[in-house]
């Protein structure tokens, strides 16, 4: 079988550290029994021992490299304060050890955010800074990868934290941030704008250009909560004003559409009529455009010699 993801590595890295001893990171003594049990425990042959990245290094050390990384984020393992570049076992660490031995459950990324208290804040706190200087040989892509995963729960982290502003907003400043994204999309000018026209429950009108002489694009913006589903008759009653003014229109809610409403607006939906926004389609335009959000850019650089 191929090498087994690094969620597999957790075990058997916390499991080889439970003496209490200090270990570097990259050495034999740590390493080999991880290679062994590992090894027997999925069938693992030479081949798949022996597996290569595209950077070079070895796939299975590289996740034992990965495992280990984020078991620090847990706080299961930690620094040693008596000898420089190496690691031990925790009280956190060892509790969890014996809570997956004795309740026999998985001790996979599910398990750290669920039971290690500040593991997706050490993630967001520690987004660039290195969690130790490491030896001269630790495999770079270890690094690679502690950003990539640290970037990711930073964005979904993000990602909560703005549909929850968005339901706290009163519904005028909802409306007026839902006018802003359509614009910025490309699809008005600011400047003829119109907010809470309140005709018919229509709650914002946005034309295509400067002059307002082309297609309008009718907004209905539902600040609601996620256990408050979009009902039919509300999207109904939306459809109905958009095919009496010969418009399109676009939906915007920060929960979610009924399987109803869905049905409801699924031939309109199809046309091109009408455009669906939910919570989780909102959250990913707001940040690719920008709309709410700011982003930051890592680069990444890896010596080519």
């Amino acid at each position: 079988m191929a090498v087994p993801s690094y969620t597999n590595f957790l075990f058997f890295v916390l499991n080889q550290m439970k003496d209490g001893k200090s270990y570097r990171r990259n050495s034999d003594e740590l390493r080999q029994p991880i290679r062994d049990a590992m090894r027997k425990r999925f069938v693992l042959t030479d081949e798949d021992m022996n597996e290569k990245l595209k950077t070079g290094g070895s796939r299975f050390e590289d996740r034992i490299g990965w495992a280990f990384t984020f078991l620090i984020k847990a706080e299961y393992i930690e620094k040693s304060q008596d000898e420089k570049y190496t690691y031990l076992i925790t009280e956190l660490g060892k509790a969890a050890l014996d809570d997956v031995l004795s309740n026999n459950k998985v001790l996979d990324e599910k398990y750290l955010k669920e039971n290690s208290p500040n593991y997706i804040k050490n993630w967001n706190t520690k987004i660039i800074e290195k969690e130790t200087q490491l030896p001269e040989n630790d495999d770079e892509d270890d690094e690679i990868f502690n950003l990539e995963n640290a970037v990711d729960e930073m964005r979904k982290d993000a990602e909560v934290k703005f549909i929850t502003k968005l339901r706290e907003m009163s519904w005028q400043n909802f409306e007026d941030f839902c006018a802003r994204l359509i614009e910025k999309m490309g699809y008005g000018v600011a400047s003829k704008r119109e907010i809470r026209v309140r005709d018919g429950g229509i709650d914002g009108i946005i034309y295509t250009d400067e002059l307002g002489i082309r297609d309008k694009v009718y907004i209905q913006a539902k600040r609601y909560g996620e256990q408050n589903p979009v009902a039919s008759k509300d999207l109904q009653a939306f459809l109905h004003i958009l095919s009496k003014q010969k418009a399109k229109g676009i939906f915007i809610t920060t929960s979610k559409f009924s399987s109803d409403a869905l049905e409801v607006a699924k031939d309109d939906e199809k046309a091109g009529n009408v455009a669906l926004i939910d919570y989780k389609k909102l959250t990913r335009l707001c940040a690719k455009y920008k709309c709410g959000f700011r982003g930051y850019s890592i680069e990444i650089l890896e010596v080519d010699l």
